[in-house]
């Protein structure tokens, strides 16, 4: 069973890691295309998280859009 406090704890640090990525996009180029951006968070799937994160990320981010 999924806990409150876990659900407000991730939604935390969700919102606080897309602040972060914001604002790093704006540095980089605030008019980012969505392929460059799409193209970067591929690469650091593959570079930092591995193959067995992919279809797990895949479904995470289809649920929240």
């Amino acid at each position: 069973m999924i806990k409150l406090k876990d659900i407000l704890n991730e939604s935390t640090e969700s919102d606080r890691l897309s602040k972060e990525i914001n604002k790093s996009i704006l540095k980089i180029d605030d008019s980012m295309s969505y392929a460059d951006f799409a193209h970067a968070v591929a690469k650091v799937l593959k570079d930092e998280y591995g193959t067995h994160n992919y279809i797990p990320f895949i479904k995470e981010l289809k649920k929240k859009l």
